[in-house]
């Protein structure tokens, strides 16, 4: 074997490794990317369905602070009236928050008061927040991982045309720039995050 076919032969191995290597980081980042949308979508559907739950939450508390308020106002009518037994029925309708604010220097119906009948819908409300923000960042780790996919795969065209090269210093730059796109597509996928 003379030293030209050893050459040719080490190229051919080089171009062989780098289809290799370039098929390999393809497939590896659209897996990521595909993991990261799949864990996006199932996250912001989740996300949608908790602040609706969280919607339907205030609604109640509102509706149980007006409860609260017209209750409160016939209970303070009738205490004022001497209707004791009527007052008494108002009373115990009260929301156990309402009752405790009554007893309270700055009730009644005080921030605190407010807070409590709020506070399943607030707390609810930020769990689906937090997970539609998790959504966001997966989506936009997909399009991340998607890019080192477009590079790797462009990687793959260059020495696939550098396969099909006569010219030896048309194949080496071929080649060269397939390896600087294998170079790119890694430190693309390993920057997600």
């Amino acid at each position: 074997m003379d030293e030209n076919e050893d050459s040719d032969m080490k190229m051919e191995v080089a171009m062989a490794a780098l289809i290799a290597m370039l098929s390999i980081c393809t497939a590896g980042t659209a897996y990521f990317s595909n993991m990261e949308d799949s864990s996006s979508t199932h996250n912001y559907h989740s996300s949608q369905s908790i602040l609706v739950t969280a919607n339907s939450l205030y609604l109640e508390a509102n509706q149980a602070i007006i409860y609260d308020f017209n209750a409160f106002d016939d209970y303070y009518l009738a205490s004022e009236a001497g209707n004791q037994s009527v007052a008494d029925y108002y009373y115990s309708g009260l929301s156990q928050e309402a009752i405790d604010s009554l007893d309270r220097d700055t009730g009644p119906f005080d921030d605190q008061y407010f807070d409590e009948m709020y506070d399943y819908a607030v707390t609810t409300e930020e769990e689906g927040l937090i997970l539609s923000e998790r959504a966001a960042e997966e989506n936009t780790a997909s399009d991340e991982y998607q890019l080192a996919v477009l590079i790797s795969a462009v990687g793959l065209s260059l020495v696939g045309w550098a396969a099909l090269m006569q010219a030896r210093n048309l194949k080496l730059t071929f080649m060269g720039c397939s390896m600087l796109a294998l170079l790119l597509s890694v430190l693309q996928a390993l920057s997600v995050g």
